[in-house]
Order: structure tokens, then sequence, then C-alpha cells
């Protein structure tokens, strides 16, 4: 099966390269006809001076569609070329001028040079104490199978990650410790710039630093055209581009109380038909919290409790490299290349007091824990795509390959001292392995008439993985910690998924449709333990998915969906081993653990309301089938076993809603709700648990615009209570705030911070089984505080084109 696997990969490579080398080929036969070019010099329309910095871009009159775009020079000069026959307008714009467009600009092959000579560009009538209402893009743009987030409406996360954007975002929750969910699950997939990551889902948002992100996409029931892997859907997380001609780039700074700072810096280059982007960024992040936990455990007639207090301090350290470049190939063949490098660490120590006891007795058991734990690894990602556009608009061929790689470690030492300080105990955990992955794609769409589309596409997907766990016990006799071979293990993991797709979109009239299918062939193969016993996975599966919308009068609009997804467990939860954490606890995974597939509905009704305002209403059933949870049990005395189990099914029904609205034009508003009725039902240890629980959670943001370059926002949310199988997660609500500042004709902006300002965020949870019971809470220090700084040079700012479905849907918009 390895020679195979490799036999795969080669010929991956060498069909991608022939396909490349072919399309180019055929590329430079096309080209044969004469381009246009297009200059102008820029002045100013009262002193006649230059304008320098002014973006000139340039569109296709019909479509609306971004052909070209540069930026004025010192002496006010732009220029483009390669541009084909046909009417286009021109929109030139900076910063204290009001835009000018020049329209019916046409090029044909007797008249493919245009000289525009001077364009005055008059000055905006506002003062500096005017109030400007930023309304440039709406803060959210609904597609048929996609919502996609504009990032820079959120400056109460601009300092933080990729997590603290998603606590603002619709379908989407996180609680206190930076984990997220997706319409009450935290089984999804997150993308980076549509390409999986080769971290965990939390570990890669915990890694994005929010400043370098242009939008996100909610793909709550993505098309057969995506990875059907994730119980809830996509979260895809689109990085900044500069797609402008000339050299600019963004520096980012910021700084925070009790031991938070960070920055990153963007640099793009384009010239003519190669764009370079180069980019670096490093955050570190301390977080101290205090924890409580009480437990029960029962055997026969006798209850053992513990009760713990301590404080603790968690730390996150990353930084990474990113880099690449697109080159085009005339005007129908772009290539491009991409590298990513980086590391993160989770460093975390908490300082406890156990007081440990029997009932029936009263002799109490006192001891001292400090947990000191060091997570993390080195990871990057390589890789390359060529697209390739036919003579007819819309059709086009993608191809795509990737490859990464992580190393990983988590080193844990968990040491109890009693009450004169001398230890009892001790225990050592030692993980390491490193994990690869290789991945390659073709895509193919074909327009059919004016509005229909077949697509199509091949994806085969490669990963390996190979983890390493030790155990050493304290001998309180040496004070030396010893290995234990009966809890050490070696797992190799090897998963290979190969998956064909098909869709067909279109429109008749009002009505648009779409409709898709996906198979997927899976081998799967584990080696785990001394004896090195193995347990595989050789099938098939398929995951149909229909999306429909209809276009009422007057901005309403109905859409309605349906997708099959499936959850593969992955990690620990396949080692079939007991894995000590702590004193008190312990882990053992389930390699017989089978998918959970989900079956999602949703129907949504959308209204828009003037230029950036609106209302939707999304309605979705969710049906898990084989769900899996951690399950609790007593392993021994006062020590808790958590093991996955399928446990049965679960059923979300739910209503999402969201108002957008700017009441006047120094005030907006959005309010987000999500209501939902949770139920789970199996059988577990022989017994019916089946749960139940009404949940919501809501998010209402303000943003007021004080003056031209000052905003203040306001965001308030709360997470409901929910259930799980053996328990309850309580809810809570917090309040952020933040003010941003712009300067220098917005080349420079500041963002003060504060979250949690009533310090009210924390996690609560209860479970019980037949031999236990378990409460456990945690609670971050707060307020959170911080500050931002931003600094733009030469003109960091690409257009706000119509969006045209192209890129992932991305609106790019920067400041």
């Amino acid at each position: 099966m390895h020679k195979m696997t490799s036999y795969i990969k080669f010929f991956s490579l060498v069909f991608f390269l022939t396909i490349v080398i072919n399309l180019m080929s055929q590329n430079k036969q096309l080209q044969s006809d004469k381009k246009g070019q297009i200059s102008g010099t820029v002045i100013d329309s009262i002193s006649g001076k230059p304008v320098e910095y002014c973006t000139v871009a340039l569109f296709r009159k019909n479509s609306m569609e971004l052909v070209n775009g540069t930026i004025t020079q010192k002496n006010g000069r732009f220029f483009m070329e390669k541009i084909s026959p046909g009417p286009y307008f021109i929109r030139i714009s900076f910063m204290g001028y009001d835009d000018k467009i020049i329209s019916d600009i046409l090029f044909t092959k007797d008249k493919p040079i245009i000289n525009l000579h001077k364009i005055k560009l008059k000055g905006s009538l506002q003062t500096l104490d005017e109030v400007v209402v930023d309304g440039s893009t709406p803060r959210i743009d609904y597609k048929i199978d996609k919502k996609v987030i504009n990032v820079s409406k959120q400056i109460t996360s601009i300092s933080g990650t990729a997590v603290d954007v998603l606590e603002n975002v619709p379908s989407v929750k996180t609680d206190i410790e930076g984990n997220v969910s997706l319409r009450g699950s935290q089984s999804f997939t997150v993308l980076i710039d549509g390409r999986p990551s080769v971290l965990d889902a939390n570990d890669a948002l915990q890694q994005i630093p929010a400043s370098t992100i242009a939008n996100i996409e909610i793909i709550t029931n993505p098309s057969a055209k995506y990875d059907p892997d994730g119980t809830a859907g996509i979260i895809n997380v689109i990085t900044k581009k500069n797609k402008l001609q000339g050299f600019s780039g963004i520096v980012n700074l910021n700084t925070g109380l009790n031991k938070k700072y960070g920055g990153d810096v963007l640099i793009n280059y384009k010239k003519r038909d190669m764009n370079i982007y180069f980019g670096v960024d490093y955050n570190l992040r301390n977080f101290p919290g205090e924890r409580y936990n009480e437990r029960h455990t029962y055997a026969e007639d006798t209850i053992f409790k513990t009760i713990m207090n301590g404080t603790n301090t968690h730390e996150r350290k990353r930084w990474g490299l990113r880099t690449g470049l697109d080159y085009s190939f005339g005007e129908n063949d772009i290539f491009g290349l991409g590298l990513r490098y980086g590391d993160r660490r989770m460093n975390g120590n908490t300082m406890s007091e156990y007081d440990e006891w029997m009932v029936p007795g009263d002799i109490h058991k006192l001891y001292k824990n400090n947990d000191e734990s060091k997570r993390g690894g080195s990871f990057y990602e390589i890789n390359g795509n060529y697209q390739h556009k036919f003579k007819k608009k819309g059709h086009e061929v993608k191809l795509e390959l990737s490859y990464s790689k992580r190393d990983f470690e988590d080193n844990s030492i968990n040491e109890l001292t009693n009450e004169s300080g001398i230890a009892v105990d001790g225990k050592k955990n030692v993980e390491t392995g490193p994990s690869s992955r290789f991945r390659a794609n073709v895509d193919y769409t074909l327009p059919i008439g004016d509005k229909d589309k077949f697509e199509a596409g091949f994806q085969t997907r490669f990963s390996e993985s190979e983890d390493n766990t030790e155990l050493y016990i304290l001998n309180t006799n040496s004070g030396k910690y010893e290995i234990q071979p009966e809890y050490s293990n070696t797992t190799s993991y090897k998963r290979n998924i190969h998956a064909v797709y098909s869709l067909y979109a279109g429109e008749l009239g009002n009505f648009g449709y779409q409709g898709g299918l996906r198979g997927e062939y899976t081998y799967r193969n584990i080696k785990s333990g001394h004896d090195s016993k193995a347990f595989g996975i050789d099938r098939w599966d398929f995951f149909p998915t229909l999306h429909l919308s209809y276009q009422l009068p007057k901005d309403h609009q109905l859409m309605t969906s349906y997708t099959r997804r499936i959850q593969r467990s992955r990690g620990w939860y396949l080692e079939p081993f007991i894995t000590w954490e702590d004193a008190f606890n312990v882990r053992k995974g389930n390699p017989d653990l089978l998918p959970e597939y989900i079956d999602s509905f949703e129907l949504g009704y959308i209204k828009n309301i003037a230029k950036s305002n609106m209302i939707s209403l999304e309605g979705y059933y969710r049906i898990t089938n084989n769900k899996v949870e951690r399950v609790r049990s007593v392993y021994e005395e006062n020590v808790m076993l958590s093991t996955p189990e399928n446990v049965g099914k679960d059923y979300s029904l739910g209503l999402e809603f969201m108002f957008s609205y700017q009441l006047y034009k120094w005030w907006e508003v959005d309010l987000m709700a999500n209501f939902y009725k949770y139920k789970v039902e199996g059988i577990l240890y022989g017994e019916d648990f089946s749960n139940n629980s009404n949940n919501w959670s809501s998010r209402f943001n303000n943003t007021f615009n004080i003056k031209k370059n000052t905003k203040i926002q306001i965001n308030s949310m709360y997470n409901g209570p929910s259930v799980t199988a053996q328990g309850k997660t309580e809810g809570y609500y917090m309040v952020n705030t933040a003010v941003r500042q712009d300067f220098m004709d917005k080349k420079v902006s500041a963002v003060f911070q504060v979250s949690d300002i009533f310090s009210s965020a924390k996690h609560e949870f209860t479970s019980r089984g037949p031999d236990f019971y378990n409460y456990s809470e945690y609670k971050r220090e707060a307020p959170i505080v911080t500050l931002s700084v931003s600094y733009r040079f030469n003109n960091y700012k690409p257009d706000r084109k119509p969006s045209s479905g192209n890129d992932n849907g991305v609106m790019e918009e920067f400041e």
C-alpha cells in the first residue's frame, strides 16, 4: 500500500505539470491579438499639483468586473497594459478627494492605446469634524452557500486572533478558553485561503492574527465541491493580499496589560504580471485564571470526595512567516506559489490545593499540586496552484498541490506534595510525533448558456502521523522519575482519501439552484501498542448536496439547502491504551469508533434594506448519527477515565436571527441571536441517558461614528446553557469595547480595546454518572486591556470591487 501511495503522489505531480505545460503552450497561441494600454496624470483640481498614491481601478463596463489596477507615481502618472478589446470604465480614488469615474473607455484593435491626459480630482466637501459613514462594504454578505464576514468592521478584536473575531460572528460561539463551536458543535473544518490547515481546528484559529485577516467565510452547508469533513461545516479564513500595482505594506503592533504583546508586517510588490508578498507575525498572550473542582466517586457504601482550588497561567506564543508569488502568463494563465512556516507554544502552570476525604469518615488529606505543561511545535506548508481561463468567460480549470508537515511535542509534569512539603506522587507525560499531509486537486468549470454552469473535480489526500507516548512515575525514595513501559506506546496512523465530485448550478428567472454529488474512498490503518495490532477502514461514502434560492420582489430572498457530511475521529481518540494526564485523570482512545454522519437542512430568508442594512432569518435542522462524546467513568479510587464512545444520535432544531441597521448617520447596530432545541438520545452502560435543552446565544454590536476619524464600538454577548450526554454547561455574558482613531489621512490607526469589562465570563460544567459526580469552574483574569497601532505605507488599500464569486467570495477591504 505504501508503494501504491508513492505512485499516486508521483503520477499526481506528473499529471499536474503536464496539464500546466500544455495549457501554457496553448495560451501562447491565443495571445497574438494586440493588447491595449491606458495612461494618464492625476492632479489636484485647485492647485494643479500631481496627486501621488491615488488608486486607479479598471472595470469591465458590462460585468463590473475588476480587470486591472495600479496607483499613481510621484508625478501623478499611472499606466496599465495588456488590456483586451472591449468597453471599460475607470474609478480613481484617494483620501480627502471625491471619487472620479471616467466612463465610455473603449479599446479596439484599431485603437489599443488610450491617453487620458490630465485628470482633475476635487477635494471632498466634508470637513474634518463631519461624520463619515463607513458603508463601503456590508458587514455580512450572504451567498447561496455561505456567509462572508467583513473583518475590518470588528475593531474590538483587531489585536487578537481569529478566535476573537469569531466572538462576533453569526452561527459561531466561543468560550473563555478559546474553544470555538459552530452552531453548537466543536466538530468543524478550518480552511486558510481555501486550504486545510495541518493544525487542529482550534490551534489553527489561535495561530492567525486578526490583523492579517481580510474576511471569514462561514459555510454551514457546504456544496459537493468542498471536503465533507466536519459536523457543523467549514470556517474559511481569507488572509489579506494587495492586488494593486507598486510597492506597499502594512505594519501592526499591539501591547496589553499582563504580558501581552505582538505585531505583524505584510509587504506587497506588484509589477505588471507578477505579484510578490511577504508577511511575518509574532504574538505572545498570557491568560491568568482561577480554577475550582469538586468530585465525588462512589464505591459500594463509600463516597470519595475531592475539592481543588487553584490558580493557573496559560501562555500562548506563536510566530509565523508567509510568502508567495503569483505570475500571469498573459490574460488567461496564472501560476501561484506559496509558503508558510511557523511555530506555536502553549505553556501552562497550575498551582492548586487538594482536600481528600471519605464518607463515612472525617480524615482529610491535604495536598498541594504543581502542574506544568509545555505543548507545541513547528509547522510548514508549501502549495502551488495554476489557473487557466478559456476563451468563454467563466470557463476555466484550476490545479493545486500542497504539502504540509508539523512536529508536535507535549510535556507535562504533575507533582503532589503533602502538608510537610514531601512529594508523595508525581507523573511526567511525554508525547511527541510528526504528522504530514499531501493534497492534490483539479477543479473544472464549464459555463452553460448565460446563467448555468457545470463543475467537476478530483481530489486526493494522504495523511501520515506517528505518536510516541511515555509515562514516568516519581520514585519517592530516589526522587527520580522512572519510565513505565506498560504505559508507553507508539502509534502509527495512515489515512488516504480519494474523491470525485460534480455539481450543476443555474438560474431560471428568480429561481436559483445548485445540486451536487461527491464520492469518497477512504483507506485508514492504525497500528498501536506492544503487539502492533492494526485497526483498518476500507470504505466508500457518498455525499449529496442541494442548494436552492428564490429572489422575491423588493430585495427579499429565500434560500434552502441540504447536505450530508461526515466527522472522522483522529488523534488520541483512536489510541487504544491508557494515558495518564495527571494524578486524578486518565484517558483511553477507541479505534473502533464509527464516523459521525450528519444530515443538515437549512431554510433562510434575507431582506436587504437600503444600502448596507439587512435582516435575515435562518432555520436549521441537523441530525448526527453515531454521535461521539467523551464519556467519563471511575478508573480507580478518585481517578476518572475519559473515553470517546458512539453514544447514539443527537438533534438540533434552531433559528438564527440577524439584524443590521444604521439607526443614524453616526450609529450602526448589529443584533444576532441563535435559538435551538438540542436533544441527545442513546444507551450508555446499559441505561438510557437521553437528555435535552433549550439553548440560545446572542450578540449585540454597536458602532458609533463620532467623527471622520473616530469610532467607538461596544459589543455584548451571551452564551446560554447547554447539555451533553452526561452533564450541563452553564451560560455566561460578556461586554467588550474599543475606540479607533485614525491619523495622517488614515495611514496610521490606533485601537484601544477592553475585553470582558465586568469580569463576568466564566466556564462552569457539571457531569454525573452512575458512580461519580463532578463540578468544575474556570474564571480568567479580566478585564483584558490592549492597544494596537497600524501603519500603512504607499497607499496599502485594495480596490473595493463588486463581488463576482471569484477568489472564494473575497471582498477585500483592509481599513
